[in-house]
């Protein structure tokens, strides 16, 4: 599922943050919090923010040109330059909870709660929208010409991404909250609510389903060798290989609602409930861990010189070095659900539940060369791994 995509049925705790949130944005929000914590004149300061009218839990997509694409619990979609000034912004009916994907050609998709997803022009014009039988809390993924999402109403969709239409569409046991992972190969991978990882083939066949011990509503990610890491709300992070099988698990303590990255190495991190990053190798065994003192729903970005970033619950952005010593933290206005992106000058963007946009410096020149080194795997918000059925990295610079 999207950093920040829980669902406030999900946990009494976070019911009744979602809450105070929602509440808390009827009142015109005070802006966006200056809050710098052991960094030095330049690595974590903030560089500008962006504040929209409620909680951003999306993780921004840049878009060619320079642009860069964020949703928020405000119902909209906004469209910014390089420098973070307002372009543009689309209303949906709904909040924007799923992170919007920018595709090469300039085409922005974004999900809302309203039961749609809409296909919007570089402008912010809308082409089509489709309607599913439920709310989306994913986001989409995009291979080739197919655009993939699910929905509440328990489906996974394969649309034209031209015009929306319905190439076909599965039916899993439960929610879909989890947002769709595409292999190289063109396979699907989801979790659902009935607490099973699927595995589809492109023309809709299902190739196979996993049992895990809860709800899946973490999103799958996937590793070169064909491996499909995911978090349960059981607690454990799953490694299944690409037929099917589980090749091991780990117990976090605590539901795993963010979904794991890579790093080049094959280091697994995925936060949890427990309030702490895990690091894993690729054979499932704990290297260190990391104490984010509250929940961890963002998911890990690894960047290219190995520092990892990870938003917490207790409002703040985490720096840290690949072996988890705290390198420096950024404190927002509130809980952090969105995971941070990053681009090639080290410019790193992420979501508050105060309303705002971040962005902080950082000495990273962009992500990790890992097949998946954030959440929906590239800065696009594709959700596709590399191979021949991946849309082109969308280079900021373009």
């Amino acid at each position: 599922m999207n950093a920040g995509t829980i669902h406030p049925s999900n946990s009494p705790r976070l019911a009744a943050g979602v809450a105070l949130a929602t509440a808390m944005s009827m009142l015109s929000l005070a802006g966006c919090s200056k809050s710098q914590e052991d960094g030095d004149s330049a690595v974590g300061r903030l560089r500008w923010s962006f504040k929209t009218g409620e909680a951003v839990p999306t993780t921004a997509a840049f878009a060619p040109g320079g642009r860069i694409i964020v949703g928020s619990h405000d119902y909209r979609v906004y469209c910014l330059d390089a420098a973070g000034r307002e372009l543009w912004r689309f209303a949906t009916g709904d909040f924007v909870h799923g992170s919007p994907l920018a595709a090469p050609d300039g085409r922005i998709f974004v999900t809302s709660f309203d039961h749609h997803v809409y296909c919007l022009d570089a402008d912010g014009k809308e082409l089509w929208r489709f309607r599913t039988g439920d709310k989306i809390e994913s986001s989409p993924a995009l291979a080739g010409d197919t655009l993939y999402v699910t929905s509440d109403d328990y489906s996974l969709y394969a649309l034209d991404s031209a015009s929306g239409a319905v190439r076909w569409s599965l039916a899993t046991g439960g929610k879909a909250a989890s947002s769709p992972a595409v292999g190289p190969d063109g396979c699907v991978y989801v979790g659902s609510g009935d607490r099973h990882l699927y595995a589809i083939g492109m023309q809709g066949q299902l190739r196979w389903k996993f049992a895990t011990g809860g709800k899946v509503l973490s999103s799958p990610a996937l590793a070169a060798d064909g491996t499909v890491y995911v978090g349960s709300d059981d607690g454990r992070v799953y490694a299944v290989s690409a037929d099917g099988r589980e090749k091991w698990r780990f117990d976090t303590g605590a539901s795993v609602y963010a979904s794991p990255s890579l790093g080049p190495d094959g280091t697994v991190y995925v936060g949890s409930l427990s309030r702490h990053v895990h690091a894993l190798t690729p054979e499932g065994q704990q290297k260190w861990l990391f104490n984010a003192r509250d929940w961890v729903i963002s998911s890990v970005t690894v960047g290219a010189d190995g520092t990892l970033y990870v938003g917490s619950y207790n409002y703040c952005l985490y720096a840290m070095s690949s072996d988890g010593r705290l390198l420096w933290k950024y404190k927002t206005g509130k809980f952090i659900f969105s995971s941070p992106t990053i681009r090639p000058d080290g410019l790193l963007l992420v979501g508050s539940d105060d309303g705002c946009l971040y962005a902080i410096q950082t000495d990273s020149s962009g992500l990790a060369a890992s097949p998946w080194a954030k959440f929906r795997g590239d800065v696009s918000n594709s959700g596709t791994a590399p191979g021949k059925n991946s849309i082109p990295t969308t280079k900021p610079s373009d």
